[in-house]
C-alpha cells in the first residue's frame, strides 16, 4: 500500500484529525497521490502525474504493495553541474550492478520458463538495503530471437519499480561477454556497430535506438551505459562512436542519461572522451581486491574534476575468499570504510558488484543472504554516509 492510502486507513481508524489533515495538505500539494493505479495515473498525464518508483520499495509478497506510486513534478533524474537532482531534491544513491539482473539464455543458469520468478525474487532481495539504482546487462540476447522482444525486460522494469529502484540499463559488452560477436575492436567501433554482431537481428546502433524508444517516458529507466568495458582503440574512432550513440540516445530519449563503463587508463584521452557534451556523468570501477584497500589515484580524482560531472562508482567489488560468516563481516567491514572515502570525495552514488541472488563460488558475488552484511536492514548500503 501506498504511503498516502495508508495514512488515510490510519487516520479513519482514529490515529487522529491532525493526520488526516496533513494528509489532505500534501494531496492538495500534490492531487496525483490519490491516483492508485497505473491506468489512472497515466490517464492523468496531462495533470503532469507519472507512475514512478515507490519512494520506499516493497516485497511482492506483501498483498498490500502497490507496482508504483503516482506523484506529480518531475519525475526524472536530472544532471545539475556536478549534483543529481530527482523531484527537486538533491540525489545521491546506493544500489547494486550485476551481469544476472536479466538472465538471458547466453550467460544464465536460470530456466527460460524461471526467468520472471527468478527477477521477482531478485529485486525482493534489494528492498530491506533501501537500494535506489541497479545497473544491468539489457543485451539484446535478452531479447528474443527478433530483437525487439522485450517481454523479460518489461518485467526487470516493472519489478524495479516496486521494489523502488531505478535502473540503469547497460546496452552491451564491449568484451563480447553475454552477447553475440567477439571484442569490439577499432572496425566494429568505426562503423561495425551499425551491422548486426553474430546472430543478432539488429546492429547495436538498432538495437540502442529500439530499447530507448521502448523506455524513453519511463521514468524507472535511470540511464543508458552504452557498453560494457568501453574502449581499448583509437581514441578518436572512439570519441566518433560515443558522440553518434549518445546523440541518437538523447534525440530519442532526452530525459534519461547515458554514460560509458570507461577503463580508467590515466590518460588525456579518457577526460577528453568523459568531457563530450553527450556523455551526462562519470562512471568508475574501483576494483582494488588488496587489503587494506589502496587510497584512491589521486589522479583519478584529478581526471573527475577536469571532467567536472558527476561521478558515481559503477562497480564497486570487495572479493571473499570463502563464504563464511567471518568472510563476509570482514568484507562489509572493507566495503563499510571505502563507502566513507567514496562519500569524503565527493562522488554521487556507489553501485556494488556483482549482486548474484544464489551464488555459490566465493568471489567479488554478494545476495541477501541473512549473514552477509551488505544488504540486510542496518547493513552496508542501508546506512550509506550520504
Amino acid at each position: 500500500m501506498r504511503a498516502g492510502v495508508a495514512a488515510v486507513s490510519l487516520s479513519l481508524l482514529g490515529c487522529g484529525r491532525e493526520d488526516l489533515e496533513l494528509l489532505e495538505r500534501v494531496q492538495r500539494a500534490d492531487p496525483c497521490l490519490a491516483l492508485v493505479s497505473e491506468a489512472e495515473c497515466d490517464g492523468s498525464a496531462a495533470r503532469g502525474c507519472s507512475f514512478q518508483p515507490n519512494e520506499r520499495g516493497c516485497l511482492s509478497t506483501d498483498a498490500s504493495c502497490q507496482p508504483g506510486q503516482c506523484r506529480g513534478g518531475d519525475p526524472f533524474v536530472r544532471r545539475v553541474e556536478r549534483s543529481f537532482f530527482l523531484n527537486g531534491a538533491p540525489f545521491r544513491f546506493v544500489g547494486v550492478s550485476s551481469w544476472a539482473l536479466l538472465p538471458a539464455t547466453s550467460c544464465s543458469m536460470i530456466k527460460p520458463e524461471q526467468r520472471e520468478a527468478w527477477i521477482t525474487q531478485a529485486y525482493d532481495g534489494l528492498v530491506a538495503s533501501d537500494s535506489k539504482v541497479a545497473r544491468f546487462y539489457a543485451f539484446q540476447s535478452a531479447a528474443g530471437p527478433s530483437g525487439e522482444d522485450f517481454t523479460l525486460l518489461d518485467s526487470a522494469i516493472r519489478a524495479a519499480r516496486r521494489a523502488g529502484v531505478r535502473v540503469l540499463l547497460t546496452l552491451d559488452h564491449a568484451g563480447g561477454e553475454c552477447t553475440q560477436g567477439v571484442r569490439r575492436d577499432d572496425a566494429w567501433y568505426a562503423g561495425g556497430f551499425r551491422s548486426p554482431d553474430g546472430e543478432y537481428p539488429r546492429s547495436y546502433r538498432d538495437y540502442v535506438e529500439a530499447v530507448a524508444r521502448r523506455y524513453r517516458d519511463e521514468p524507472t529507466v535511470l540511464g543508458y551505459t552504452m557498453l560494457q568495458s568501453l574502449g581499448g582503440v583509437e581514441s578518436q574512432t572512439l570519441s566518433a562512436f560515443v558522440t553518434e550513440i549518445g546523440q541518437l540516445l538523447h534525440g530519442v530519449a532526452p530525459n534519461q542519461l547515458v554514460s560509458l563503463d570507461a577503463f580508467w587508463d590515466a590518460t588525456p584521452a579518457y577526460v577528453e572522451l568523459q568531457r563530450l557534451p553527450v556523455v551526462d556523468f562519470v562512471d568508475i570501477d574501483d576494483y582494488d581486491f588488496s587489503e587494506p584497500e589502496e587510497p584512491l589515484r589521486a589522479d583519478l580524482l584529478e581526471a573527475l574534476a577536469q571532467v567536472d560531472k558527476p561521478a558515481v562508482v559503477g562497480e564497486g567489488a570487495f572479493r571473499v575468499s570463502e563464504s563464511s560468516a567471518e568472510a563476509l563481516e570482514n568484507r562489509a567491514a572493507r566495503a563499510r570504510g571505502r563507502m566513507a572515502e567514496w562519500n569524503s570525495v565527493g562522488l554521487n552514488g556507489a553501485l556494488f558488484w556483482a549482486y548474484q541472488p544464489g551464488w555459490s563460488g566465493a568471489s567479488e558475488e554478494f545476495d541477501a543472504r541473512a549473514e552477509d552484511p551488505l544488504l540486510q536492514p542496518a547493513g552496508v548500503l542501508a546506512s550509506a554516509p550520504w
